[in-house]
């Protein structure tokens, strides 16, 4: 019998520059996984899928993104800052009744 896997939606005010970003979300990713989490990272699931020249691009995305969060057991916040998205993403895992931690709070446990 396998046992589920705990899907944890990865939230930060991530850099302005999208390399920066996406190091940064796979140095988190990798340390959820390392904890046994499965991490759902849309700046990392959505790269590359939707065109500059797609008018919807940016609405779609956050729909998407969206279903992903309510369809995880953990908000993981990372990083010491939290901006706007960080924020929405919080009142978005209260109203759907997901667990909002941080990176700290589930990696520092054993």
């Amino acid at each position: 019998m396998s046992r589920t896997i705990p899907r944890a939606y990865v939230t930060a005010a991530w850099s302005k520059n999208p390399v920066a970003a996406r190091d940064e979300a796979k140095k988190y990713c990798s340390e959820l996984v390392k904890e046994g989490y499965l991490p759902l990272c849309p700046i990392l699931a959505f790269d590359g899928i939707f065109s500059d020249e797609d008018t919807d691009a940016h609405k779609r995305r956050k729909e998407m993104s969206e279903d992903l969060l309510r369809r995880a057991r953990f908000l993981v916040i990372c990083g010491g800052k939290q901006n706007e998205d960080v924020k929405d993403d919080i009142a978005i895992a209260k109203k759907a009744k997901v667990i909002v931690t941080t990176i700290n709070g589930v990696i520092g446990y054993d």
